[in-house]
């Protein structure tokens, strides 16, 4: 009987201790740095370098910047 006891005891530790440990919160990446207007949403590392994307506040909804490339004339005057 004292064995059944210590293997129920063991189960239930070993229960406890992976519903404690699926418990610890993951950092959520989607928040966005900001300010008024323009702010960063992380998404991971690059070495010590912080990766992410630039966003843009539009109406109150944060939406992802995205670069316009603007053509140039490559004639001097």
């Amino acid at each position: 009987m004292s064995r059944v006891s210590v293997v129920l005891l063991w189960a239930l530790s070993l229960l406890l201790a992976g519903v404690l440990a699926s418990a610890q919160g993951r950092r959520d990446t989607a928040e966005v740095i900001s300010g008024t207007a323009i702010g960063f949403r992380p998404e991971g590392w690059n070495g010590k370098a912080r990766t992410g994307t630039w966003m843009v506040r539009i109406n109150g909804d944060w939406v992802e910047a995205q670069s316009a490339l603007k053509t140039v004339p490559a004639t001097t005057r």
